[in-house]
């Protein structure tokens, strides 16, 4: 199968390429110059919103399927330059959506939990969306156009997400953690926002497991364990052997954001686990599988 993945210096595409099911032609493109750190996929230079460009490389390219993981997520950024957030993730999405319906290239379009205002969890994919922020709705605006304008398609929502990133990327908030602790410095973490954190790995398996079995409609993704910030902290401590005393408990207050952040967006994962037949992953095995990774190229 040959496939393009959008985005591809981000925490998703690294999880993707990682659990590749056996040879696959995986084409990676993202918005800057960026050096391969593996052989897992051949990467390309591609601004999506350029309708043009992403019409040669598909002409190109002849891909089988796609993963439309590009744009910008800074919740804040997107709250802060709107226009600059929808051209990014609007813009590019409706580009890329066009290209897979001309092409006959399945799409995966890759959403957010952002769509939820955070009130009646566990969210499942046909509970009533309500985003509280611009990115928010711009995302969901983007779930309508992929509907709308490609081809077969899904739409998966990743939760939370967490693993080794590229070290040329921002933390994730494992990895975040984790730095903290291991230089010695305090961290506060809240105790009142929830989410059932995704590890990279499980992600890429889910999204493999779509692109073989092609269905249609909506996919959350995300792990089995419901926690706060601070109690993630204190499964990061308790994991990699760290002072889980320099880990300091506050409320969401103390962190007033540009945008409304919700508090409760835990997914249900039924439909992941039933219909393409993968296991939420614990904590436990998340952090596990990171810290078995260590020093080994990760």
């Amino acid at each position: 199968m040959k496939v393009l993945i959008t985005g591809s210096t981000g925490l998703l595409a690294k999880g993707f390429e990682e659990t590749a099911p056996g040879p696959q032609e995986i084409v990676g493109v993202h918005l800057r110059s960026y050096q391969a750190q593996d052989s897992r996929a051949r990467h390309r230079t591609l601004d999506v919103r350029d309708g043009a460009a992403v019409e040669r490389l598909f002409s190109e390219e002849r891909f089988d399927a796609v993963v439309h993981a590009a744009g910008i997520a800074s919740v804040d950024q997107v709250e802060k330059h709107p226009e600059e957030g929808r051209r990014s993730n609007l813009g590019g999405t409706l580009n890329v959506a066009r290209a897979c319906r001309e092409h006959g290239a399945y799409l995966v379009y890759v959403s957010t939990n952002a769509v939820f205002d955070g009130t009646r969890p566990p969210y499942a994919e046909d509970s009533p969306t309500s985003p509280l922020h611009h990115y928010g709705r711009i995302k969901l605006e983007c779930e309508q156009a992929a509907a709308r304008e490609a081809g077969p398609h899904a739409i998966v929502r990743p939760i939370l997400m967490y693993g080794w990133n590229h070290s040329v990327n921002r933390p994730n908030p494992v990895t975040w953690i984790y730095e903290k602790l291991l230089h010695g410095d305090e961290v506060q973490l809240v105790d009142d926002v929830f989410e059932n954190p995704l590890h990279n790995h499980q992600c890429g398996r889910a999204l493999w497991r779509i692109l073989e079995r092609r269905p249609s409609g909506l996919f959350h993704l995300a792990g089995a364990d419901r926690v706060s910030r601070w109690e993630l902290g204190l499964k990061v401590a308790e994991t990699f052997g760290l002072d889980a005393a320099l880990l300091q408990r506050v409320d969401s207050s103390r962190f007033p954001g540009i945008a409304p952040r919700p508090k409760d967006t835990t997914f249900s994962t039924w439909r992941m686990q039933e219909e393409l037949g993968v296991a939420p992953m614990t904590l436990a095995e998340g952090l596990g599988q990171m810290k078995a990774a260590m020093g080994i190229g990760v």
